[in-house]
């Protein structure tokens, strides 16, 4: 996982954070989840699992990390609900998520089936879970806040071979969606924590002067946006360390403005220096291409004057020979003052 996706792991895992970003995302901004109805979840796992041929394969323990996992409480049950942060297409996303998920409801019937106040008699001995009994939903939230469109599957089907005549098949293989949430579909408006900035940068990490417009408009807000949502925004967005400045009020403006409009300004400045560098280098191509040009025109017409001045005086053989001996022909050049 690279840097930014650790940033976003690191500030959704903040309690209010998660709870305003799954109200703002996919409850429309209503306050249906709390932060004190969250509860974390472990986000290591360890499974056993068995490598090599019979019968001489060797149990193995394999580690799944998730990004962000928490319980989200409602009354008298819960949900799981993981969030993976991605900043590049990962084209085996929904096999992964589908791994994670399947990976929290196997701990789930573990944590029933170790529970020694619970004793499952009959069928239920095996699996630890009775007739009738639920486990809680889970489900997985893809975060894509990448620069690049998004084009890969959402749903497993999508990734598997399957004969579009034959539908029969495609009715046996269950299928499995991802839930993707990308940042250029959000409202930042509709949150309430910074998300709302973080949101609102990062759908105009592409385009410059529509952030510049962004930072205009939402002065205030971004004037006391706490430190670890500019700390958030300042890696995400590359924003070079000589721009970051602390955050110290002077006359109206606070360091973050300063130095998120300071970086901007130098992105432009550069930009621009690039272009007039790029401009010049075309330019002498450019230049040499029409210099050649004129050049082989006035080679071809001073050659076609020599031709002229030696058919003239009859000197066949030296025309011959200035033809391939560039040395003769200047020296003929001279003489006809060419």
């Amino acid at each position: 996982m690279g840097q930014k996706n650790n940033v976003i792991c690191s500030y959704l895992s903040d309690a209010a954070v998660f709870a305003d970003f799954i109200n703002g995302s996919i409850h429309n901004g209503e306050k249906v989840v709390s932060p004190d109805r969250l509860s974390d979840r472990e986000t290591v796992t360890c499974q056993k699992e068995r490598t090599g041929h019979l019968p001489t394969r060797k149990p193995q323990y394999v580690e799944r990390r998730r990004d962000v996992l928490k319980a989200v409480f409602h009354d008298d049950c819960y949900i799981v609900i993981g969030i993976e942060a991605q900043n590049r297409v990962d084209y085996a996303m929904p096999v992964r998520c589908m791994e994670y998920d399947v990976t929290e409801y196997k701990r789930q019937l573990r944590e029933r089936k170790n529970n020694r106040n619970r004793k499952p008699s009959g069928d239920g001995f095996l699996s630890g879970m009775e007739k009738g009994e639920k486990l809680n939903p889970v489900t997985t939230i893809v975060f894509y806040h990448g620069e690049e469109p998004y084009d890969g599957c959402t749903d497993l089907h999508d990734m598997l071979e399957l004969d579009k005549e034959n539908k029969t098949y495609k009715r046996l293989v269950a299928d499995y969606h991802m839930n993707l949430i990308r940042v250029e579909d959000l409202d930042e408006t509709l949150f309430e924590t910074g998300m709302q900035e973080l949101v609102g940068f990062l759908k105009r990490q592409g385009d410059k002067k529509e952030l510049m417009d962004y930072i205009e408009k939402n002065r205030e807000r971004i004037e006391d946006m706490d430190e670890e949502t500019f700390d958030a925004v300042t890696v995400l967005m590359s924003i070079p360390k000589k721009f970051i400045k602390k955050k110290e009020k002077t006359e109206g403006d606070s360091g973050m403005c300063t130095a998120m409009k300071e970086w901007l300004a130098d992105e432009r400045n550069a930009g621009i220096m690039e272009g007039e560098k790029r401009g010049e280098a075309k330019g002498e191509i450019r230049g040499k291409k029409i210099g050649e040009k004129i050049g082989i025109k006035k080679g071809e017409k001073r050659f076609a004057s020599l031709t002229a001045a030696l058919m003239d005086s009859e000197r066949l053989e030296d025309l011959g020979r200035a033809v391939s001996d560039e040395t003769f022909r200047d020296s003929l050049y001279r003489e006809f003052a060419l």
